[in-house]
């Protein structure tokens, strides 16, 4: 789409998901979407539902996103997206960068996150028909292709669309470093980036990193009033499940009631389980930091702050990869 056409757009939606008149259809939905996913309370959905009108539905932040990156294609390709369904509506971004840098986008929904990604395309037609986004069910004839999934299908998706031009995203996940100088705060906003959306995302922060005689006990005060994931009866199982396996094998953890946390110099953790790396010093962080960098979405306390994992720039691209770029070089 032209750049004035796609903000008219973004201007649109914006309106769209504020319009009472809309609001029967929206919860109509959400609805579904809680009932395809069990993961997808109607508290989660929300949420992320919250978070795409504050973080994209935004015309300022697409104008200065263009400032930024001000070339749009010359050349209209139809891409193709795999999109993954481990949180809401999460491969939007993806759909809007491909609209923004003005090709087609065709969609192949993830069973697991159908009704919301359905929505957000039938609100683009409402405002025109002819939006270039369509739903698919095979991805065929593509000129290129963007793909989220497992570390299992990220190698399946890399052997069968080796002849164009791709972009394939595997597992990763986040984590947080602590260096002894951390605030109330700081702590608070920590228990966001690890229990928002149950801790599905690549951008949850599944582990820490603390120097060695590091008293986790002040944490554990703030990370203990999240007691909100234990209404979720798939958060509470998995939290049983992983508090019996630690017991019958006798792992040394620490058990929050509604965290266990244990340690562990594994980058990923289960749901419902906390790792703690300890480091000696700052040369031991950054090697341990090193093995696992082709995992690593987020480096919360180095990169970004406590509490802005799931707040993502709309140029905080997944994998540290240019998807923008990526699409307006598409030859």
């Amino acid at each position: 789409m032209p750049k004035a056409s796609f903000l008219k757009l973004i201007s649109f939606l914006k309106r769209f998901f504020t319009d009472e008149t809309n609001r029967d259809k929206i919860e109509l939905f959400i609805d579904r979407s809680v009932n395809e996913n069990p993961w997808f309370s109607e508290t989660l959905i929300r949420h992320a539902m919250q978070a795409i009108e504050e973080q994209f539905f935004s015309v300022e932040a697409w104008e200065e996103f263009y400032v930024k990156h001000p070339l749009l294609s010359t050349d209209k390709k139809n891409v193709g997206i795999v999109l993954a369904g481990n949180l809401p509506a999460v491969g939007l971004h993806d759909v809007l960068m491909v609209l923004a840098s003005g090709h087609q986008a065709s969609l192949k929904l993830s069973s697991q996150d159908m009704a919301l990604m359905q929505l957000y395309v039938l609100a683009m037609k409402s405002y025109e028909a002819e939006v270039p986004v369509t739903i698919i069910d095979r991805l065929q004839g593509m000129d290129a292709v963007i793909a989220t999934g497992s570390d299992f299908s990220g190698g399946y998706f890399t052997h069968y669309f080796s002849s164009i031009p791709h972009i394939i995203r595997k597992n990763r996940s986040s984590l947080a470093v602590l260096k002894g100088s951390e605030t109330l705060d700081d702590f608070k906003g920590l228990s966001q980036d690890i229990f928002t959306y149950y801790g599905l995302g690549c951008r949850n922060v599944s582990t820490i990193a603390v120097p060695a005689s590091y008293d986790l006990m002040p944490l554990f005060d703030e990370l203990t009033k999240e007691t909100w994931v234990l209404d979720h009866s798939k958060y509470s199982n998995n939290i049983q499940y992983h508090r019996t396996l630690f017991l019958l094998n006798q792992i040394r953890h620490f058990d929050l009631g509604n965290l266990l946390v244990t340690e562990n110099d594994d980058l990923v953790s289960p749901v419902g389980v906390l790792y703690v790396h300890r480091y000696s010093d700052e040369v031991s962080l950054l090697d341990w930091i090193q093995e696992y960098e082709e995992k690593i979405q987020c480096k919360v306390g180095l990169e970004i702050g406590f509490g802005q994992s799931q707040h993502p720039a709309l140029d905080d691209f997944a994998d540290g990869i240019d998807t923008y770029d990526f699409l307006i070089n598409l030859s």
